[in-house]
């Protein structure tokens, strides 16, 4: 029920947080007190009202079990949600930081994606590994015995992909453990999959792959949530590959080429159309690969006649393994020069493909039971004709991850944007103060263009990156161009405080499994047992059948 009050009560906080202006939004309406007042009496409402409730029928609210140990499938459940919690928290201090820190500070202190994006990496990683303990776990107690005979080949699967990625060179440390954690919450599912099918094949005497689809049907639920846990290793994978993800921002001319990866890109030419809409600039570029053309590509800015903001038309190359963008950030048609970033982005589709295959199990989930009926019912072993064949397809993949670099076929350099001047852009924002504060590598506006302009002035000269830093919080006064604060001060705060609260909690949290652990073992049994009512007797049966179908 708290977990409900929440949830309702974060939506409204989050729709005050940026209609009021609490937060810098393109969506609030401005400061407006008499608004903020109204969300804030309606949230206080909403606080006083449930949790009174809650409060007044807290006798009835309590639970009549509790956990028997901490090494069962409650006690993941528990955990998982402990962890979906500190993520909300997180997410909802470092929201509102920057008005915290300019109400104790007096300076607006901005929490951009890069800050997010550093420290939810451990949190997923927790949760994709939960994604494979759970289903090892039995309900209220598992023994030690268990315990070995479910995480053996689990941990080896684990083990061995981790062994396989490190001689294929992956060096990312957070990429190759999140492959090593895919790789043991996949053999946790096929271990649970294989041996469900292999008891079943016993029982009905059906080959294996008739076995399997009897044993999905049997148990929809707890396969086709074995099949969402699959979904979400892809997904888990596609975030793995921005490791490697591979990046180069440059100008070009008409007959220059440039290689990144595998891959080397020349620009051909850049045309301006138009039509009746909008007026269109369009780069073209060929692409090849290993000396052989394999895709035109046209990334372009078009101005719409009744729009002041152009749109970026960025040109992508889809394929399996990874994708290849090209986006035209700024162009000089006079000189026929184009601002051009590069970027190869492995393994993103899978992250598509995830979400297919979690459609998948949820729609395996909600399949009535009728659909199964041709694998259901028992076959004596000489009606079985032919046997189905079951076949897994692994994909190896191994991302060359090579160093960048510029060829030149004319007689005029190719300018290129160092890896200091690229993270600098990816950590400063711009301060048009209308892009939504997008940093200076994505925002297309003309003052980041001239931030952009000026920052590699500043990199030219020798200045490292703490001093542009510093150069462009003195120039605007505050840290509000950068995207995550400086890591002292006040500042500290953003980085500790949320760790340190989820640090307390994980204690605290092991803590009460502890004790609650110890006290139901610590009960003394009852010498007779008490005669349950009939009406109790009868609910008790109706749960028992329920438990049997929730695994």
């Amino acid at each position: 029920m708290t977990l409900v009050i929440l949830t309702f009560f974060l939506t409204i906080f989050g729709t005050f947080m940026t209609r009021s202006g609490v937060v810098q939004s393109v969506h609030s309406f401005g400061d407006n007190p008499e608004l903020a007042m109204l969300f804030s009496i309606f949230m206080v409402v909403i606080l006083v009202f449930s949790f009174g409730w809650v409060i007044y029928r807290l006798p009835l609210l309590r639970a009549s079990n509790e956990l028997d140990s901490w090494a069962s499938r409650e006690a993941a459940f528990l955990v998982n949600n402990w962890i979906l919690l500190f993520c909300a928290f997180f997410v909802l201090f470092a929201t509102m930081f920057p008005t915290l820190s300019e109400a104790v500070t007096g300076e607006r202190i901005t929490i951009g994606p890069p800050f997010f994006n550093r420290w939810m990496v451990p949190i997923g990683l927790i949760l994709l590994v939960l994604t494979g303990i759970g289903p090892l776990l039995a309900w209220r107690k598992t023994s030690i015995s268990n315990l070995k005979y479910q995480f053996m080949w689990p941990v080896t699967s684990g083990l061995v992909t981790a062994v396989v990625i490190y001689a294929l060179g992956v060096r990312v440390l957070a990429s190759g453990i999140a492959f090593a954690f895919s790789g043991f919450v996949l053999g946790t599912i096929l271990q649970e999959f294989w041996r469900g099918a292999v008891i079943r094949r016993k029982s009905t005497g059906t080959d294996l792959f008739t076995a399997t689809i009897g044993l999905v049907g049997r148990s929809r639920r707890r396969y086709g949530g074995y099949i969402v846990h699959v979904g979400i290793v892809l997904i888990c994978l596609g975030f793995a590959g921005q490791g490697f993800k591979q990046s180069s921002q440059l100008l070009l001319k008409p007959g220059q080429v440039t290689a990144l990866g595998g891959y080397t890109v020349r620009m051909d030419a850049l045309k301006v159309t138009q039509d009746n809409q909008k007026q269109m600039v369009t780069g073209h570029f060929t692409v090849l690969q290993g000396g052989t053309e394999i895709a035109k590509m046209y990334p372009a800015r078009w101005f719409f006649n009744k729009h002041e903001e152009p749109t970026t038309e960025v040109a992508i190359r889809r394929k399996f393994h990874e994708d290849l963008y090209l986006n035209m950030h700024n162009f000089q048609v006079a000189d026929q020069t184009a601002n051009i970033e590069i970027t190869i982005n492995p393994l993103v589709n899978w992250i598509w493909f995830g979400f297919a295959v979690m459609a998948l199990g949820t729609g395996i989930v909600l399949l009535p039971e009728r659909t199964f009926a041709f694998a259901m019912a028992k076959f004596p072993a000489p009606e079985v004709a032919t046997t189905a064949g079951m076949f897994l397809l692994m994909i190896a993949l191994a991302v060359p991850v090579r160093a960048q670099h510029v060829e030149n076929s004319g007689g005029t350099p190719v300018a290129v944007y160092s890896p200091v001047e690229r993270e600098l852009q990816r950590d400063i924002i711009c301060m048009c103060g209308t892009c939504g504060r997008k940093n200076l590598a994505e925002c297309t506006c003309s003052k980041a263009a001239d931030m952009r302009t000026e920052l590699s002035g500043l990199v030219k000269q020798g200045k490292t990156r703490e001093d542009v830093i510093q150069y462009f919080v003195a120039q605007y006064g505050s840290q509000e161009p950068l995207a995550s604060p400086i890591d002292k001060g006040f500042n500290r705060l953003a980085w500790f405080f949320p760790y340190a609260v989820g640090g307390f909690a994980a204690i605290g949290g092991a803590f009460v499994v502890r004790k609650w652990s110890r006290r139901s073992h610590d009960e003394p049994a009852m010498t007779q047992p008490i005669a349950a009512p009939a009406e109790d007797a009868e609910m008790q049966a109706r749960l028992d059948r329920e438990l049997e179908n929730l695994d």
